[in-house]
Formats: structure tokens, C-alpha cells, sequence
């Protein structure tokens, strides 16, 4: 076998392997674990209170760098896709209340920012990497995971996908 082809099959087999689904966290169709929670502000956010909207939970810590990134645009097209098919809800992941507020003023986000200081709600979403995306269907199923950088086209397909049934 020449270097060409050696290096052509490990590119395939890296391919295959990377978009291969994941075993980790909840399978998609599975009802998303019940949890509660407070934001930033101290309100009480309940996931059973947001059913019959299309919701999106957002992984996220301050030391990650494709938060940091996206955090801009995930803030733009909530804007303008939030009401009542669809609500984010952004979830720091193992951190004190502070880190989520000084994040919340650097980035103007004005979606929901959820604390889970404890890590529990990440652990039952068996969140290992950041961002960890999840989208939830109105009837309280999960309906897709995204590990990794999601933009408006996703998430308007998402919310569409329950428009047409």
C-alpha cells in the first residue's frame, strides 16, 4: 500500500469514527429528565413548565472557547426566534452563579441562564463536552443532541419541524 492510500484509508476510517452517534446522553424520542432550577436573576425555571414550545438546552461554561464564540449569535437569533414555539435556555455547567452573570453582561444574553453549580442536571444529560446542545420537542421529548456550534438555520429547522405536524 502506498503512503497516498495509507493516508486516504486513515482519513476515511477518522471520518467514519467522528460521525458515528455517540452513546452518550439521552437518545433521542427518550422524555428529557425532569429538573428545576434558578437563573441568574434567582427565578425558578421548571423544564415541565415549557411544554409545547420547542426548547433548546445550551451547555456551556465560561472556559469554553466555541461558547465564547457563538454566545454573539446565539444571542442574535434568539431575538428573533424567541415566543411561544420556541425558548433557550442556557445551562452553565458546574459553576458559581457569578461566572454566569459576568458572562450575561459581557454577551448582552437575555435568554435564560440557567445555573446547575451542582453539575446534577449536566450529569442526567450526560453532558462531557461543551457546548452540549439539546433540543427538546414540544411534547417533552428529546428530539436531537448537537455537540458542538449550533446556528439559527438548526434551530429554525427544528422549530419547523413541529410546525408542519
Amino acid at each position: 500500500m502506498t503512503t497516498k492510500n495509507t493516508f486516504l484509508l486513515l482519513a476515511l476510517l477518522w471520518a467514519f469514527w467522528s460521525c458515528k452517534p455517540s452513546v452518550e446522553g439521552i437518545p433521542e424520542g427518550e422524555t428529557v429528565p425532569d429538573f428545576q432550577t434558578t437563573d441568574t436573576k434567582g427565578n425558578v425555571v421548571n423544564i415541565k413548565d415549557l411544554r409545547g414550545k420547542v426548547v433548546m438546552l445550551y451547555f456551556w461554561a465560561d472556559f469554553c472557547p466555541t461558547c465564547k464564540k457563538e454566545f454573539p449569535e446565539t444571542q442574535a437569533y434568539y431575538e428573533k426566534l424567541q415566543g411561544k414555539d420556541f425558548e433557550l435556555l442556557a445551562i452553565n455547567v458546574g459553576q458559581p452563579a457569578v461566572a454566569s452573570k459576568k458572562f450575561q453582561e459581557k454577551y448582552g444574553a437575555t435568554f435564560p441562564m440557567l445555573l446547575d453549580t451542582a453539575g446534577q442536571i449536566s450529569r442526567d444529560f450526560g453532558v462531557k463536552e461543551l457546548p452540549t446542545n439539546y433540543f427538546i420537542s414540544p411534547d417533552g421529548k428529546i428530539q436531537r443532541r448537537i455537540i458542538g456550534f449550533v446556528g439559527e438555520n438548526q434551530v429554525q429547522v427544528m422549530i419547523n419541524q413541529h410546525k408542519q405536524q
